[in-house]
């Protein structure tokens, strides 16, 4: 009996099965559990690895209930070890702590110091306080690795602004952890788990709050601090914005973020006036490149779409310019700036644009074998009508900024990296396409087949003029692809819409499709992916989402067939410019590189290859065939108008000539003629061209007051 009673006292001695630490237990274990099946799913059973997980589970668990406690020396001591922790940790979801610099190590060191310090005398403990200090860098970097693994790009400060956006669609990806990254989770729990035990409590306020006050300020000056120019400097910040991967591994991600809240405005241009945007605009006052009579457009409505070809452009054998034929009579004709009745509105095709979710065609990184053909109908339309290369500023996400680029003519490449215009810049009326093509007396329609409040969609096309806007509410009865509308229905969808519309109606119709959003590595009942990559054996979950994406571009090719089928055989003139947004994220992208043998980029021209979408513009009447090797987003609605014998906006104008000299510029970097790729701020070769771009488009998207609203087609 004695010696059962001295087993108990040592037990209980040892153990403390208060609810809370049962919890703790359970919880922690928990954690670690699911974190070790999310791994098996991304990288299989590896024995070792799983060993030793369900090792760590079992003591993490009886580490939680063991009665122990320390009190101030070791909490101390802790308190210095901790945080360090926390940052390797933090570092180690999706890079190497390794890969800092000392001075950057410290300069987030410093940060999360701060944090601790504040935490703990917030809450009066260092158990609770390091609890909260500790779940904000698990919790975030999780978060983090999880964007990166979805589109490529770390977060950043205004991701927060489309929460609701990545919330609709999250049910839509496989949420999976490398082992690299499960061990991050491990160093997080056992973090918290270690400051648990510690009895230091911080219970008078005089001393509690001024130290809590003092820890707050120290935040608020560290967060003003590395904002600004000479702070960075000090600590060797990487100030460049070019790959902003890089961006986040050179400067440690605490401090890359916080850095980034600088850029949550924009700043004004050097030499930026009123004054100087109206000098600038007044020479393209009266302007116009094209035909602006469109007469034979006219007649095509009237009789057969074929012989609207008069009313088409006629392009040279430049990569860079498009002219229509008329360009040498502009003078004599007249200005059809403002049309007002229906038979002027006639003059012009219908015009349909159609950014296609993800369309890309990946051999642009090397030629790899598939069980069939991918897009064999848009290829051969590219090489009939005017088609080409665009290199869009964004991969794997942020579709708005490519349908802003395309809208507007703006860039994003005076914008902040990552950052979304339609979420953070435009509050008002702006000028755009859609709003220039209603003033020439179209209607205009925007069509997305999902929520109409992603991207705040909803609000944006009603500031650019949009007469209608249809979302996936307006679908009666679609098929899916996977749980999206599929491309079919979406096109059926345009059809609908002209068929509805008055004969003497011209129509703008811009659609958004949804069919091919990302997510191609969970299962989809119901959807099987036909075209294989034939040279591969090993059917990884990578590869087989791999072969998903590849069968959604055949699927998308189908459907496009169907579209400039149906307008074939339509009598009144229509136009459609089709494209794809951006490529798919590296997940989908690094299984073809490997295939094709080709490294990790590095190079501007080389990292540029995972922007390039293909682009088509056909018409149902005659369009000389014309291929761009390439060309930017911002440059293709004055392209469209060319080829369509629609006048172009003074804007428009000024655009297609700066194309001439610089016919590629985006968010990553811009080109010019001769074919050479420069990264932004490492050149100063067109830094009086690029200044009076960005004095324009500062005008056209930030200074909505001064807005010269004709310039840009109000």
């Amino acid at each position: 009996m004695n010696k059962n009673r001295n087993k108990n006292k040592t037990y209980n001695a040892i153990f403390n099965l208060r609810p809370q630490r049962i919890a703790a237990a359970v919880v922690s274990a928990l954690v670690l559990l699911i974190g070790m099946l999310l791994a098996i799913q991304e990288s299989g059973v590896q024995t070792g690895y799983v060993v030793l997980s369900l090792a760590i589970c079992v003591i993490t668990a009886v580490f939680a209930l063991m009665d122990i406690s320390y009190g101030r020396i070791i909490s101390a001591v802790f308190a210095v070890l901790l945080p360090i922790g926390t940052l390797v940790a933090l570092e180690n979801y999706t890079h190497v702590v390794s890969d800092l610099s000392v001075m950057i190590f410290l300069l987030n060191l410093l940060f999360f110091y701060v944090l601790y310090g504040l935490m703990t005398f917030l809450f009066g403990s260092v158990k609770r306080g390091f609890l909260v200090a500790t779940l904000i860098p698990m919790i975030f970097g999780l978060a983090n690795y999880f964007v990166v693994s979805f589109r490529g790009t770390p977060i950043v400060p205004w991701d927060f602004l489309s929460v609701g956006t990545a919330a609709s669609v999250a049910g839509n990806f496989s949420f999976t952890l490398t082992w690299k990254s499960y061990f991050s989770v491990i160093a997080f729990v056992w973090i918290i788990l270690l400051a648990s035990k510690s009895r230091v409590r911080f219970q008078k306020k005089k001393v509690r709050i001024p130290l809590a006050a003092a820890f707050a300020a120290g935040m608020i000056l560290y967060v003003s601090g590395i904002q600004n120019t000479s702070f960075q400097s000090f600590f060797g910040m990487d100030t460049t914005l070019f790959t902003i991967n890089v961006f986040y591994r050179n400067n440690g991600i605490a401090a890359a973020f916080l850095g980034n809240l600088r850029f949550l405005n924009v700043e004004e241009p050097d030499g930026y006036s009123v004054s100087a945007v109206e000098e600038i605009a007044a020479e393209y006052e009266g302007e116009d490149d094209t035909a602006s009579d469109g007469g034979d457009a006219d007649a095509a409505s009237d009789t057969d779409a074929s012989n609207a070809a008069d009313s088409t452009v006629a392009t040279d054998t430049s990569d860079t310019a498009v002219e229509s034929d008329a360009a040498d009579n502009t003078d004599d004709t007249e200005d059809t700036s403002t049309v007002s009745t229906a038979d002027e509105v006639t003059q012009y095709p219908n015009i349909i644009i159609v950014l296609d979710e993800a369309f890309s065609d990946l051999s642009v990184w090397g030629d790899f074998e598939t069980s069939e053909e991918v897009m064999p109908f848009f290829k051969s339309l590219q090489e009939e009508a005017i088609g080409g290369e665009v290199y869009v500023s964004v991969k794997g996400g942020n579709t708005a900024n490519t349908e802003y680029e395309i809208l507007t003519g703006d860039t994003m490449g005076f914008l902040p990296a990552g950052s979304v215009p339609y979420q953070q810049y435009i509050k008002s009326e702006m000028p755009s396409l859609a709003s220039y093509l209603s003033s020439l007396g179209y209607g205009t329609i925007a069509i997305h087949p999902y929520n109409a409040s992603g991207w705040d969609r909803d609000k944006v096309y009603e500031y650019f003029g949009f007469d209608e806007f249809l979302d996936k509410t307006d679908f009666v009865n679609p098929t899916y692809l996977r749980s999206y509308i599929s491309d079919q229905s979406a096109f059926d969808k345009i059809i609908e819409q002209y068929e509805e519309k008055d004969d003497d109606e011209r129509l703008f119709t811009f659609e958004i499709t949804m069919q091919n959003h990302s997510g191609y590595s969970k299962d989809s009942p119901g959807f099987n992916a036909y075209i294989e990559l034939t040279e591969v054996t090993n059917k990884t979950t990578q590869v087989l989402a791999t072969e998903k994406y590849l069968t959604l571009m055949n699927e998308t090719d189908k459907a496009l067939q169907s579209l400039v089928e149906y307008f074939e055989e339509q009598d009144e003139p229509t136009i459609i410019l089709f494209l794809g947004d951006h490529q798919p994220s590296d997940y989908i992208t690094n299984q073809i590189r490997r295939i094709c043998g080709v490294d990790e980029p590095e190079t501007v021209e080389e990292i540029q290859q995972g922007y390039r979408v293909p682009f088509v513009i056909w018409a149902n009447y005659d369009l000389e065939s014309e291929y761009y090797e390439g060309i930017s987003a911002n440059y293709l609605g004055g392209i469209l108008l060319e080829a369509a014998g629609v006048p172009l906006t003074e804007y428009q104008t000024y655009l297609s000539e700066l194309m001439e000299t610089l016919p590629i510029i985006n968010a990553n970097a811009y080109r010019d003629a001769d074919g050479t790729f420069y990264a932004w701020d490492t050149d100063d070769t067109y830094d009086s061209i690029l200044n009076t771009y960005q004095i324009l488009q500062y005008n056209h998207l930030v200074d909505a007051k001064n807005t010269l609203v004709s310039f840009f087609g109000g």
